[in-house]
């Protein structure tokens, strides 16, 4: 009996099996293996391009924009025509920082303050506080607020500045900027004609034992005795020795000289404008530009006073145009190097 009834069991199953087979698999979609089996092959393929297309959305969230320049070549151009070409350059902006802060200045008018773009892929201690974080900031003048709202956020900050009445090597501010006497130049010089003490940016790197760092954030602000400003001379040193590729962000204070009808300052702001183009070609890209006509507001008791009625002095009289710039890198490929 036990054994009819296993038998009758076992074809009940059989039974069961086949009617499964042909009634169920069509009416609820379920597949056969060999269906799982193309259907399996189908999803690692959709995955893989979903992969490569996740992949080429972060490769063009790094790669920088596009921008069109007028011709960096055109070297023999007039004082008009140069003063359009750089005027038409540091007001048309080359990438959109979505996420920034702009920080520091004199309570004031803001003098003093830079911003500063704080998306993962240019300020990545505000995702890793754990990493390394330096800035070189050139140029203090006694207000050091920038400096220290960046230490603040975790940065190793190294202000310099050989007109200040300060030692050596000693604390500014309250999140632990160090101030040190001394001048970015294109030479080191331990004593100049002003008594100061200048480095280039390499041997500062050396100097401090940050060779091997990256430059999370580079500020130069500066004031020449003569005129103009020490900006164009660290921009040379960094396209001369490849230094452009560690820094991350960049900021300057631009001091065009006036009268641009004279020789001497009409081939510096040539200069400063090839720098900025070739700079752009390792990609760089300008975020930010602020017309610094603060002081001009408060002496004219004008609060809309404007950079372009500035404009025709700096062509033909002895007018200087302050712009504070702000750049990030795009191509940044691996830390300071210096041989």
């Amino acid at each position: 009996m036990r054994n009819n009834q296993l038998v009758w069991l076992g074809c009940c199953t059989v039974v069961l099996l086949v009617l499964i087979k042909m009634f169920l698999f069509p009416l609820t979609g379920m597949m056969t293996m060999e269906q799982w089996k193309e259907k399996r092959q189908e999803g690692v393929a959709e995955y893989i391009e979903e992969q490569r297309k996740q992949k080429a959305e972060n490769d063009a969230a790094w790669r920088a924009p596009d921008v069109q320049l007028p011709s960096r070549y055109e070297n023999n151009l007039s004082p008009e025509a140069e003063l359009d070409r750089i005027w038409k350059y540091v007001n048309e902006r080359q990438y959109n920082c979505n996420e920034s802060e702009y920080l520091g200045g004199r309570p004031l008018d803001r003098d003093g303050a830079y911003d500063l773009c704080i998306e993962d892929k240019f300020w990545p201690v505000r995702k890793n506080p754990d990493q390394k974080c330096l800035m070189y900031s050139f140029g203090v003048g006694n207000d050091w607020s920038f400096d220290d709202e960046i230490a603040k956020r975790g940065c190793e900050v190294h202000a310099f500045d050989p007109s200040m009445d300060r030692l050596d090597d000693s604390p500014l501010g309250d999140h632990g900027v160090r101030f040190h006497k001394i001048g970015i130049s294109g030479t080191d010089i331990d004593k100049d004609a002003n008594g100061w003490k200048m480095r280039t940016f390499s041997t500062l790197l050396k100097e401090l034992g940050h060779n091997g760092r990256w430059m999370d954030y580079l500020k130069v602000d500066t004031d020449a005795p003569g005129g103009g400003g020490f900006e164009d001379m660290i921009m040379q040193e960094l396209l001369d020795t490849g230094l452009y590729s560690c820094v991350r962000q960049y900021s300057m204070e631009i001091h065009l000289m006036g009268p641009l009808t004279q020789k001497r300052w009409l081939d510096r702001s040539r200069n400063i404008y090839n720098q900025m183009t070739q700079l752009n070609d390792h990609g760089w890209r300008l975020y930010n530009k602020t017309d610094n006509v603060r002081a001009a507001k408060i002496v004219l008791k004008r609060p809309d006073f404007s950079q372009d009625e500035m404009r025709p002095r700096a062509l033909n009289g002895a007018e200087e145009i302050l712009w504070e710039t702000s750049f990030v890198n795009f191509d940044v490929k691996g830390p300071c190097l210096v041989k």
